[in-house]
C-alpha cells in the first residue's frame, strides 16, 4: 500500500501530523469530552455525528459509518491515493521523502505522458474552431446533439482532422517524441511501413479526465458515414486504466456527494445532455461492465445508484453488467426506464430536468425491473430455472456475504421460490462460508463476533489467548474474519495494536471504517477477560453447529446414494459431536 515510500517515513509523517489539526482545516471541530465533534463532511446532517479522537488519531462518523486515520481522511475527502496523502502531509511537516532513481524516472515518465495529453487536448480543441470543419461540426453538435457553447467549452470537446499525421507533426514541434506519443496511446506504429500515424482521425474528440481534472485519455466519435467503428478510444496506458475511471466524475463528484445518489448512464453524450439540463449528479460507464473498483469509487460519494440506460435489450444487458459490483460496494440499486425508443440523451433533450426527475420517481428495484415482463405464476419449470440460475450467478459475484444473502432473500421473494435453490447454485467460494445447507448465521452471532474483535482492538493483551482457540475462518462474517487476520498479523509484527497503523494495512475503505467503529466501543476493563471468554465460547459453539449441519447434509446425500458404510460413519460422527455439546 505504501508504494515506494519507506515504512519508517510513513510512521514518522503520521506521528508528526495531528489528525485534529488536519481535519480542522476542512471542518469546524468542537471539543466534546476527550474527542472533537463536527458535522460530517461525507454526508448531509444537521446534528454533529462526526467524531475525531486526538488520543487514537482516528475519526469516525456515527451517522454514515465513515472512519479511518489521517491518511484515509485525505484519500476520502480529497480523492487522493495513499502515496499522495503521505506526500502532502510530509510537505506540511517539513519531512523529506527520499527519492530513488527508479522513482525519479517513473515520475518523469508520468509527467511526460500528462504533457502529451495536454498538448493533444489543446490541439483537438483548436481544430474544432478551425474554419475547415466549423460549419459541419457546429451543425452536428448544436442541431443533432443540441449542445450549447457552454457545454462544448466545459467538457472541452475537440476535433481530429483528416490528416494521417496532423497531430503527430504538431506534437513533434512541442518537444515530444514518437515513442512517448505511442506510449500515451495517441499515435500508432505501423509494422508494415515502419511509420507512425495519428490514432484519431476525422472524429469528434471527447476528453476523459482524472479526478484532478487532467486529461488522461480520449474518446473519438466518427464523423464519417459508413465507418465500421463508431467510437475509437484510447488504449490502456500508465495514466489510464478503464477499470478505474468513470467518465464525468471529475465534473459531478461534488454534486453526487451533496445528493448522496448518482445516476449512471452509458455514453458520453448521455452524460453531457443530462449535465446540460441541470442533472449534474451523473457519471457514464462508457459502455463497459462496472468493475468493483469503479463501484467502490462511487460508493465514496453516494448511497443510491440509479441505472439509466437505453430502452432496449442492450440497455437491459448494460444494467445486468453493472448491478453486482454496485451491490457489492454497498449501494442500493434502482433502474430508471425511459419510454420505448428513447435513451437518456433524447429524454433530456425533449423534456429537460423535469422529465429526468419524473423517470427517477418511477424508478424500480433491479429485481422488479428484471422480472417486470415475467408472470412468475405462469412461468414453467424451465423458464423459472433459467431465471434462478441467472440471479444465482449474479449473487455469486457479490463478494460481501451479508449483501449476497440479502440479495438472495429478495430474489427468492420476488420469484416465489426457496432461497436454497440459489445457494445450491452458488460457486464454492460463495457457498463455503454458509455451509452446504445454506443456513444463514443468526444475527446475534455477528454481534458476538464484532464485540469480540472490538475487545481485542481495545485490549490487545488478550490476543494471544484468543488466537490459540479462534481462527479467522471460525468467524461467519467475512469482514470480521478479514480484520481479525490483519489484527493477528499486526500483533505478531509489532507485539501491539495501533488502530491508526492497523488502518494502513487495510486496502478497503469499508474495512477501515469498520475498525474505527469497533475501536469506538467502550468497555469496562474489569469485565474484559470474562466477556472475551464468553464470546469465544459462543463463536466456537456456532462453529460446531455449522459442522453438524454440514455432516447432516452429507449424511442425506449418502443415504440417497445408498452408501450404507459412509452413512453409518457420518451418523457416528454426528452423534459424537452432539454428545460433546454438553462438555
Amino acid at each position: 500500500m505504501a508504494g515506494s515510500i519507506p515504512q519508517d517515513i510513513i510512521e514518522q509523517v503520521r506521528q508528526t501530523s495531528d489528525i485534529v489539526d488536519i481535519i480542522g482545516e476542512y471542518v469546524r471541530l468542537k471539543k466534546r469530552g476527550r474527542n472533537f465533534m463536527a458535522l460530517c463532511p461525507f454526508h448531509t446532517e444537521k446534528t454533529p455525528s462526526f467524531s475525531v479522537s486526538p488520543e487514537r488519531q482516528i475519526y469516525h462518523c456515527f451517522g454514515c459509518g465513515k472512519g479511518g486515520n489521517v491518511y484515509t481522511f485525505l484519500m476520502e475527502h480529497e480523492n487522493m491515493s495513499f502515496v499522495e496523502a503521505v506526500k502532502l502531509l510530509a510537505r506540511k511537516a517539513g519531512i523529506t521523502i527520499p527519492e530513488r532513481e527508479t522513482d525519479r524516472r517513473e515520475k518523469e515518465e508520468i509527467e511526460k505522458l500528462h504533457y502529451a495529453h495536454q498538448v493533444a487536448l489543446e490541439y483537438f480543441r483548436s481544430m474544432l474552431s478551425a474554419g475547415r470543419y466549423r460549419t459541419q461540426i457546429s451543425k452536428y453538435l448544436k442541431e443533432s446533439r443540441e449542445l450549447t457553447d457552454e457545454s462544448i467549452e466545459l467538457f472541452q470537446l475537440g476535433l481530429a482532422g483528416e490528416e494521417w499525421d496532423g497531430f503527430l507533426n504538431h506534437a513533434l514541434k512541442k518537444g515530444l517524441f514518437p515513442k512517448e506519443l505511442e506510449k500515451a496511446g495517441l499515435i500508432i506504429h505501423s509494422e508494415k511501413s515502419d511509420k507512425y500515424f495519428d490514432r484519431f482521425r476525422r472524429r469528434l474528440i471527447i476528453p476523459i479526465f482524472n479526478l484532478s481534472g487532467k486529461p488522461i485519455a480520449f474518446g473519438g466519435r466518427t464523423l464519417k458515414k459508413g465507418e465500421p467503428a463508431k467510437y475509437v478510444n484510447s488504449p490502456e496506458t500508465p495514466l489510464y486504466s478503464k477499470s478505474n475511471v468513470l467518465y464525468g466524475l471529475n465534473f459531478s463528484r461534488q454534486h453526487i456527494r451533496e445528493k448522496t445518489e448518482v445516476i449512471i448512464v452509458e455514453g458520453y453524450f448521455d452524460l453531457i445532455s443530462l449535465y446540460q439540463v441541470g442533472i449534474k449528479n451523473v457519471v457514464a460507464s462508457s459502455g463497459t461492465a462496472f468493475t468493483n473498483r469503479q463501484a467502490r469509487l462511487l460508493a465514496r460519494f453516494a448511497e443510491m445508484a440509479f441505472l439509466f440506460f437505453d430502452a432496449d435489450s442492450a440497455g437491459e444487458k448494460a444494467a445486468v453488467r453493472s448491478v453486482d459490483a454496485l451491490y457489492d460496494a454497498g449501494m442500493e440499486v434502482m433502474v430508471m426506464v425511459p419510454p420505448e425508443g428513447e435513451d437518456p440523451d433524447s429524454v433530456a433533450a425533449k423534456g429537460g430536468a423535469a422529465a429526468i426527475e419524473e423517470l427517477k420517481k418511477g424508478a424500480v428495484r433491479y429485481l422488479d425491473f428484471r422480472t417486470r415482463d415475467i408472470d412468475i405464476k405462469k412461468q414453467g419449470i424451465i423458464g423459472k430455472e433459467k431465471l434462478i440460475k441467472e440471479l444465482a450467478e449474479l449473487a455469486g459475484r457479490i463478494e460481501d456475504i451479508t449483501r449476497r444473502r440479502l440479495f438472495i432473500d429478495e430474489a427468492a421473494e420476488v420469484i416465489k421460490t426457496d432461497t436454497q435453490n440459489f445457494y445450491n447454485l452458488l460457486p464454492s467460494k460463495g457457498a463455503e462460508r454458509i455451509g452446504i445447507t445454506g443456513i444463514k448465521p443468526p444475527r446475534k452471532i455477528i454481534d458476538f463476533e464484532r464485540d469480540l474483535l472490538s475487545l481485542l482492538i481495545n485490549y490487545p493483551e488478550y490476543i494471544d489467548v484468543v488466537k490459540d482457540q479462534v481462527a479467522p475462518e471460525d468467524f461467519q462474517s467475512e469482514i470480521i474474519s478479514t480484520i481479525y487476520s490483519h489484527v493477528l498479523s499486526f500483533h505478531q509484527m509489532h507485539d501491539a495494536v495501533s488502530v491508526d497503523s492497523l488502518i494502513d494495512m487495510l486496502k478497503d475503505q469499508s474495512l477501515a471504517s469498520e475498525v474505527t467503529a469497533l475501536s469506538q466501543k467502550e468497555w469496562m476493563r474489569e469485565n474484559a477477560s470474562r466477556m472475551i471468554q464468553d464470546y469465544m465460547n459462543k463463536i466456537l459453539y456456532f462453529k460446531r453447529e455449522r459442522q453438524i449441519d454440514k455432516l447432516k447434509a452429507e449424511l442425506k446425500i449418502a443415504e440417497e446414494a445408498g452408501d450404507a458404510e459412509k452413512a453409518g460413519r457420518l451418523t457416528e460422527e454426528i452423534a459424537e459431536m452432539i454428545r460433546r455439546r454438553g462438555e
